[in-house]
């Protein structure tokens, strides 16, 4: 499969660039389908790039065929959008009403959809972490430290209560202190959520004793990593230590961290343990 063309399908952040770095540098001819409002067409630097609206869906698959690209990946964030702001043209009007049948859910039956589509367009869809494995969070720390033994209690417990929220489609994410859970992740995302706590603490109505306070961070029991597999990033060490928290524990091979040394060093600049622990 490695030397296979390969269309990313790129969303906002630093995991499409990425990827696209190493697919490329490991001798793959990679082509970029950039959604406007989300992916920087600049992050890719001089990949072959072309950018598409959401509603010229039909405009990319004709591209795609005419290079005889079979292997897709869609990586990035994408706030989700509403059916009617689709603005679909000509050639994408056929194909509406599966994505209205995707859209009657949530963000894992829409995204299911998704997949369900391409791959009844002959496409073979594939995951970050099997194109980049070296994108996902590694067994161990990634940097010095590493939890401590009630820090590990702490974060059993939290992937217990991720595996528990499960059946209910919410987020990906949940925060533990002293022996209690201090917050779930919802529609406002793994950032939002670690903030709100950060906000509590410095309100004085909520104390985090020091070396205590996780954060855990897992896939959803089903979840389909092709295309929704959680990520955390610099952004996020940067509002955990905001929040007074001790670390991250992470599903090894099952969460993005994409460049796992350069976010080692910042949890150690950052006194935090970050730490892959198996599934």
């Amino acid at each position: 499969m490695s030397d296979r063309p390969l269309a990313i399908i790129a969303g906002a952040g630093d995991f499409p660039p990425r990827l696209a770095g190493l697919a490329a540098g490991g001798g793959r001819p990679v082509f970029i389908a950039a959604l406007e409002g989300a992916a920087v067409p600049a992050a890719f630097g001089a990949a072959d790039l072309q950018s598409y609206r959401l509603g010229q869906l039909g405009r990319l698959l004709e591209e795609l065929r005419r290079r005889g690209i079979t292997d897709l990946a869609l990586i990035g964030s994408l706030p989700r959008p509403s059916f009617a702001a689709l603005r679909p043209e000509a050639s994408t009007l056929k194909y509406l009403p599966h994505f209205a049948r995707a859209f009657r859910g949530g963000d894992d039956h829409l995204l299911r959809g998704v997949v369900t589509f391409f791959e009844g367009q002959g496409f073979t869809v594939h995951g970050p972490a099997d194109i980049a494995p070296a994108m996902t969070a590694p067994l161990g720390p990634l940097g010095r430290r590493a939890a401590s033994p009630a820090q590990k209690e702490l974060i059993a417990e939290g992937f217990r209560l991720l595996g528990a929220l499960s059946p209910f489609d919410v987020g990906q994410a949940a925060i533990l202190a002293d022996h209690r859970v201090i917050a779930i992740e919802a529609a406002e995302g793994t950032d939002a959520m670690i903030r709100r706590v950060a906000d509590l603490v410095a309100a004085g109505r909520l104390r985090i004793a020091k070396g205590d306070g996780v954060l855990v961070k897992a896939p959803k029991d089903g979840q389909d990593l092709r295309v929704d597999m959680p990520a955390i990033g610099a952004e996020t060490l940067r509002n955990v230590t905001a929040a007074g928290l001790s670390g991250i524990g992470l599903r090894a091979g099952r969460v993005l961290v994409g460049d796992a040394t350069g976010l080692g060093k910042l949890a150690d600049q950052s006194s935090l343990f970050v730490e892959g622990v198996a599934p």
